[in-house]
């Protein structure tokens, strides 16, 4: 019997006593600290803090799209093919963002208790990254932040 998986990505949980910037992108594709002004634009010291200087463009504002990715191994090159699955939430959800419409994820099928108890392991581990996502009749996470 096919059990239907339904993956949301709400983006990043976010710490209400201060919020900080992922290092890498992988599940926050436009907040990384990279991707910041500072980085990318450099910055201007008008107030003469710290060492007083002021700074241009880092060397490490180098977060290129598509850089980790390889042609034909697209969603993800380097993991498992059932763990792409988050991956391909991420994308639905700033496909969303970017025409204005529901975020409604992705949802795919699974057949057998060991991919079952799979995903819903998986859906335990990646509920505090904000992703909501229903095994069956299970659900872990929130469904939106």
């Amino acid at each position: 019997m096919a059990t239907n998986v339904t993956i949301i990505y709400n983006g990043p949980i976010v710490d209400e006593i201060r919020q900080g910037m992922s290092i890498p992108r992988y599940f926050e594709p436009r907040n990384s600290y990279v991707d910041s002004p500072v980085y990318t634009e450099g910055f201007e010291n008008k107030d003469g803090l710290g060492d007083g200087e002021s700074y241009g463009k880092s060397i490490y504002a180098t977060n290129v799209d598509g850089w980790v990715n390889f042609p034909g191994l697209i969603p993800m090159n380097g993991n498992t093919t059932k763990f792409a699955q988050f991956q391909r939430a991420i994308f639905a959800a700033k496909k969303a963002e970017d025409e204005g419409s529901e975020n409604t994820g992705i949802t795919f099928e699974i057949e057998g208790y060991e991919e079952e108890i799979y995903w819903i392991q998986m859906a335990r581990n990646l509920a505090d990254q904000g992703f909501y996502t229903k095994v069956g009749e299970e659900e872990f996470g929130k469904v939106g932040n």
